[in-house]
């Protein structure tokens, strides 16, 4: 209880000393400005309080006096000034230690509110951006369809000019079906592209068929069409000759211009392989602008004759190549991709032809002619037994080395997925919290290394006499 008892008393004694020695000096108007805002607080809220005890007295609906609406809109007037948030402008407390010889300015600040003029009409130099991207989309399309037209135009003048000669050297010549450019209702080309028309032609002996590939430029592009001013090139027609397996005798031979010989020598797998030397025309009676790439030489005097040299002597700008082969596989695989099979190979005669301005005129027919011409003319040749035996020697070996080369990728393979499982046993035995597990595996490794190392040595037992 004393404990108790104790706390209290300190607590009233803490309570006389403070109301004792409290500050007797202040006095009521120190506290005047507070009740001035109570008084006018509670001043509004007894007006308010009176006009609405004042509106029920009335009678009849007779409206209340002038007077007294004026003084009501006069006081919601006050009301509204005094929330106005320009007032403190007018207090003085707010600028204290203010130099009292400046000007005071009763009226509040104005705000100048600048009148922007509405644009009516719309200016059509903001647009010029637009305006440019719209007339280069319809360049663009107009472009594509009078190139569209235009190359249309080229495979049907084809038909038109060609296609009795073809009528006459194949049995069945065009194709049917939809998006099939002909004249009239025979059969014509297949629309591969806008630019890229093919046509299959069967039924001839010396081939078990012809597909005709028209290959234009892309006059449907405007942007092709404007770099065809910096780097021209013409309309091709690319005629690729499926020969038969007896049809010829095992031979690689090339005819072409020079550009188009170091392409295809770089490119092609089989003259990459089997004509490695290139030869100048004028060694075989023909233009200096052409060059020879051949496998064996007795089978380049029998093709080149005089007929098959006059005409490319005398249509050599319109030639771009002609690629007789037996062993013809496309163009040459890259070096990271190794191969295990041998590719399969195919008998072709592939001749390109380059057009003129419209499209394949009078310069075209003799051109394919030639190719007629060729076509028996391999299917006639025949080499010495002393040729062919080379040829099928140089095959042989170029098999062999095919196969050697199939065995060390797939050695090298195999190393690789060695390599790559021993790392991976590697990473388990150093992850395991084992060191003689380790240290087995260490001196494993060891013997395997010194194995390798060791130098193979045969061992010999003679018999003692």
């Amino acid at each position: 209880m004393r404990l108790v008892l104790l706390p209290i008393v300190l607590i009233l004694c803490s309570a006389y000393f403070t109301h004792a020695y409290e500050d007797t000096t202040l006095e009521d108007d120190d506290f005047a400005e507070f009740e001035q805002f109570d008084v006018d607080d509670d001043t509004p809220v007894d007006d308010f309080c009176e006009d609405d005890n004042e509106e029920p007295v009335q009678k009849n609906n007779i409206p209340p006096p002038k007077d007294q609406f004026e003084t009501n809109i006069e006081d919601e007037l006050l009301v509204e000034d005094e929330d106005n948030e320009f007032e403190h402008f007018q207090d003085p407390e707010e600028f204290e230690g203010f130099q009292d010889s400046a000007p005071r300015s009763s009226e509040q600040p104005k705000i100048t509110i600048t009148k922007v003029p509405i644009t009516v009409r719309p200016r059509w130099d903001a647009y010029w951006l637009e305006g440019i991207l719209c007339c280069a989309l319809a360049a663009y399309a107009l472009a594509y369809a009078i190139g569209r037209a235009k190359n249309t135009s080229i495979a049907i003048n084809f038909l038109k000019l060609h296609k009795p000669l073809l009528d006459d050297n194949f049995t069945l010549v065009g194709e049917t079906g939809a998006d099939v450019v002909s004249v009239g209702d025979d059969p014509g080309w297949r629309r591969e592209a806008e630019h890229c028309f093919t046509m299959w032609c069967s039924g001839r002996v010396c081939c078990e068929g012809m597909l005709l590939t028209l290959k234009l430029i892309k006059r449907q592009d405007l942007v092709n069409v404007l770099l065809g001013f910096v780097r021209p090139s013409p309309d091709t027609l690319l005629i690729r000759v499926e020969l038969g397996k007896d049809d010829s005798d095992p031979f690689v031979l090339c005819v072409a211009q020079k550009k188009f010989a170091t392409r295809l020598s770089k490119e092609m797998q089989d003259l990459s392989v089997f004509c490695p030397e290139r030869r100048a025309g004028d060694k075989h009676g023909l233009p200096s602008t052409l060059n020879v790439l051949s496998e064996c030489a007795e089978a380049t005097g029998a093709f080149l004759d005089a007929r098959v040299c006059g005409a490319l002597t005398q249509y050599h700008k319109h030639v771009q190549y002609i690629h007789v082969s037996d062993r013809y596989s496309g163009p040459k695989q890259m070096e990271d991709a190794a191969t295990t099979k041998l590719p399969e190979t195919e008998r072709v005669m592939l001749v390109s032809l380059a057009l003129g301005p419209d499209g394949g005129g009078d310069e075209l027919r003799p051109l394919l002619l030639l190719v007629f011409y060729m076509l028996d003319k391999i299917k006639r040749l025949r080499l010495s037994k002393e040729a062919l035996l080379k040829c099928e020697k140089r095959r042989q070996k170029v098999a062999e080395a095919w196969l050697r080369g199939a065995h060390a990728a797939r050695q090298e393979q195999a190393a690789q997925r060695r390599e790559e499982k021993r790392k991976q046993e590697k990473e388990r035995i150093l992850a395991e919290d084992d060191p003689e597990k380790q240290r087995r595996w260490e001196l494993k490794e060891q013997k395997r290394q010194q194995k390798r190392k060791t130098p193979k040595m045969k061992q010999l037992k003679v018999k003692a006499l």
